[in-house]
């Protein structure tokens, strides 16, 4: 599972945030395994510290990588701390005061711990990244659990009772039941790994479908596919909504005063601004050009003539000093069963746009059964 990471690494049409640090983890599990597997024929500093600190250090990894990849900081400093740490109590507890049943409380106990936080961390996370939690996110939170109930039971195992002289590999009941769990529940781990970066990959592929490139704002396919939705909401439940066809005045001038750069900045700090006036539930999308469209769900002609005003008010306001000033011209359009297709009202608020921009441009413009 290690190689199908490395391979997936490799192969993702686009990049995924800290797969590396899951691939890294998956070889160092991969490593922790046959260092512990050749207790008998390297030394006992090979195989039970740097075995079982492979194996701490593994998770913290693996901790690290689903909080980068979920936009967070991991923090690795603290977390190195604790491996270095107990790497030595290892040491000591092998070489000088050597204790098995307390080597197992020590790497039973903070793996579960470890485990038990990367749960919880990636449960939180994903509820605050809805969009990026899948079917991946899932799978990894269940083996987490689980894994984390293994060596917990394994650890108070351990405290609780006698464990003689055995080892990883000893052909016991318990060590057998515990190495089995341990085996299964790390490989399906990778398994989640790999499933939350086809997860997000396909994330983003489905975004570059429906999202502008340059604003990040949602593009004409998805825009009117919401358009589409929406007048089949307002044709069953009898209400209205309106559009707004909203074009940056002059922005031609801007390219050529100022360069296309500057352009693309205007354009973006247009939509950001935009975006942060209207309603959670209005849809906002570039129409092309420097022409954006929004559609005002159950939004009566007074109220979005309300709203396009307040717009195009904030946007005259220049919000920085770096880029040129800008005024806004919109026009509006609102739904009624004579609108056959989508195609029909867009094309009203687009000659209310153009009644606005000959009547001056900086204005809103409602259209009226007397443009048709």
């Amino acid at each position: 599972m290690a190689l199908v990471l490395t391979f997936l690494k490799r192969a993702a049409p686009l990049p995924v945030p800290a797969l590396r640090s899951w691939v890294v983890g998956a070889w160092l599990v991969f490593a922790a395994l046959v260092l512990l597997g050749l207790r008998d024929l390297i030394s006992s500093l090979a195989s039970v510290t740097l075995g079982n600190t492979a194996l701490i250090l593994a998770y913290v990894v693996w901790l690290g990588g689903t909080q980068e990849h979920f936009g967070g900081r991991a923090r690795w400093l603290p977390w190195i701390g604790v491996v270095v740490g107990t790497a030595l109590g290892l040491t000591w507890f092998d070489a000088i005061d050597h204790s098995f049943r307390i080597r197992v409380v020590i790497v039973a106990g903070l793996c579960a711990a470890i485990n038990a936080r990367h749960a919880f961390v990636l449960r939180r996370v994903g509820k605050a990244s809805s969009s990026e939690r899948g079917i991946g996110a899932s799978i990894t939170i269940t083996w987490l659990a689980l894994l984390t109930l293994v060596y917990g039971l394994r650890a108070g195992h351990a405290l609780v009772l006698p464990q003689g002289n055995s080892g990883l590999l000893t052909q016991d009941v318990i060590q057998v039941i515990y190495t089995a769990s341990f085996t299964v529940c790390n490989l399906m781990l990778v398994i989640g790994f790999a499933t939350m970066a086809s997860d997000h990959v396909r994330v983003r592929i489905e975004e570059q479908a429906i999202r502008d490139p340059l604003t990040g704002v949602l593009n004409r396919r998805a825009l009117f596919a919401s358009m589409e939705r929406e007048m089949s909401r307002s044709q069953r439940g009898g209400h209205t909504f309106c559009v707004a066809m909203l074009d940056i005045d002059h922005f031609k001038r801007i390219n050529d005063q100022h360069g296309h750069p500057v352009g693309d900045r205007v354009l973006v700090d247009t939509c950001e601004r935009t975006a942060s006036l209207i309603r959670p539930h209005d849809v906002f999308a570039r129409y092309g050009g420097e022409e954006f469209l929004i559609l005002m769900p159950e939004t009566a002609m007074p109220a979005a003539l309300h709203a396009a005003e307040r717009i195009r008010n904030a946007l005259a306001v220049p919000a920085d000093a770096s880029l040129p000033a800008i005024t806004v011209s919109l026009g509006l359009a609102e739904w009624t069963p004579s609108d056959a297709t989508v195609e029909d009202l867009v094309a009203r608020a687009d000659q209310a746009l153009y009644a606005a921009k000959a009547g001056g441009r900086n204005r809103v413009h409602a259209h009226r059964s007397s443009d048709r």
